[in-house]
């Protein structure tokens, strides 16, 4: 498969100042043969890291009577455009991502990889409506989502993993001069550093921090969760120019010290390869299956339940099973953290039930969706214990965005809100004395 298609590269960098004319270059590099004239861009603003735009190529045909033209879109040749934001290669491995998203679609999980750029990728468009916050809370989507993350869970195996950078081959990289197509045997993850570090998309010191952890990254062996060196790594990307910078920086390494020697959390429970990352903008809801057309994974259940597709994987790694499910209900509440909508013990329990349902199913290759409660019990522990560790996580990554993004977004406020979460959570863990806040109240409300 990799001989005969190879993954494209596209020596080329995406910019904001002139979104328009950078995305119809890139793409019109990647499809030569698309009219130019019959492109449509249209601009997805749900995220708040990356630029996301969904390129159309309609075909028009004239009524063979009237001689009026008709649009057609095949949503078969759809492709999403995905432009990293300012800086982020400080939080996010691109070729890890990159490698992630390979892999996925050798399992069906993903749409077709379709090329790289230097700040980017291009797949196929999922098509499908995104999801709300509040529409995570409805039984028939979180059951959806839970059913689909045991799939990811028990399917993709975090040793195998390491293999998919050398299935994917040799980079096809097509130069928009020429439009001729070179296979290149190299490592297909290094991509063009220059183009991007001129668009000031990394700067020195975070390249000399990105050298630094991948000297890390080798203490790390297959099958491990990499959450807690993520983490780590995020905590050294922080600035330390003030006092206050230096001490805030010195209280999360040590909490994080905390974490891994005191709580029993690192390791604890089954280790699976997690999304980390399933807020609602990353839950698709698919359409009827007569309705679809393009890239959809296989249906979960019968072909009457709902089905669901998670996209964005970037920050995709071998983390405990139990952060991701915690974090997934963190993300109930939206970016606005209304702490109302965390979902109850009773939910959680729905939850859980029917994601082991599903893990089991995939795991055991054998049809057997027996859970006992036993198990649904350890699962639940597990997840509670972790209710704390997200916003320790997105906290630490909202104060690294505070300093790089130019996106319109108080990520500072976000920050502060995310790691009170946090601290909550490891009050209630040494049982010290406390004004129980609304999150504790409602994750432990029955």
């Amino acid at each position: 498969m990799c001989d005969e298609e190879p993954l494209t590269f596209l020596p080329l960098t995406f910019s904001q100042a002139d979104a328009n004319a950078c995305a119809t270059h890139l793409i019109l590099t990647l499809f030569p043969d698309w009219d130019p004239a019959h492109l449509d861009f249209i601009r997805f603003t749900d995220g708040i890291t990356n630029t996301l735009l969904k390129c159309v190529h309609k075909t028009i045909t004239l009524d063979p009577l009237t001689g009026a033209e008709k649009v057609s879109i095949d949503e078969m040749e759809s492709a999403l455009l995905r432009a990293y934001g300012k800086g982020t290669n400080v939080l996010i491995d691109r070729g890890r991502e990159c490698q992630n998203h390979f892999y996925l679609a050798l399992h069906s999980l993903a749409p077709p990889l379709l090329a790289r750029f230097n700040n980017g990728l291009i797949y196929r468009f999922v098509p499908g409506r995104v999801t709300s916050p509040v529409d995570l809370s409805l039984p028939k989507v979180y059951t959806a989502v839970a059913k689909r993350l045991g799939q990811w869970h028990a399917q993709i195996d975090t040793k195998g993993l390491m293999d998919a950078l050398e299935l994917m081959g040799p980079r096809r990289i097509i130069s928009p001069d020429s439009g001729v197509p070179e296979l290149v045997y190299d490592d297909i993850i290094e991509g063009d550093e220059d183009a991007f570090l001129q668009e000031g998309g990394r700067s020195s010191d975070a390249e000399e921090e990105k050298e630094t952890v991948v000297e890390e990254k080798d203490v790390i062996k297959p099958g491990e969760s990499e959450l807690w060196l993520t983490l780590q790594k995020w905590i050294s990307a922080l600035p330390e120019h003030k006092p206050e910078e230096v001490e805030q920086k010195r209280l999360l390494r040590d909490e994080l010290a905390w974490i891994e020697d005191s709580t029993g959390l690192s390791g604890l429970g089954e280790i699976v390869f997690g999304h980390c990352d399933l807020l609602s903008g990353n839950v698709i809801v698919l359409p009827k299956k007569e309705k679809r057309t393009g890239f959809c994974p296989a249906d979960i259940g019968s072909p009457e339940d709902l089905q669901v597709t998670f996209i964005d994987y970037e920050y995709a790694i071998p983390t405990e099973r139990a952060f991701d499910i915690a974090n997934h209900f963190s993300e109930w509440t939206g970016f606005d953290c209304d702490y109302n909508l965390i979902p109850t013990s009773q939910t959680r329990r729905s939850f859980v039930k029917s994601y082991l349902e599903s893990f089991s199913s995939f795991k055991n290759q054998d049809g057997n969706l027996e859970v006992t409660e036993e198990e649904v019990e350890n699962v639940m522990k597990e997840v509670d214990s972790f209710r704390g560790i997200p916003g320790f996580y997105w906290g630490i990554w909202a104060l690294i965005q505070a300093t790089i993004s130019q996106i319109d977004f108080d990520y500072a406020a976000y920050a502060e809100l995310r790691l009170a979460e946090y601290w909550d959570w490891k009050k209630a863990f040494l049982n010290e004395e406390r004004e129980e806040s609304l999150r504790e109240r409602r994750w432990l409300s029955l």
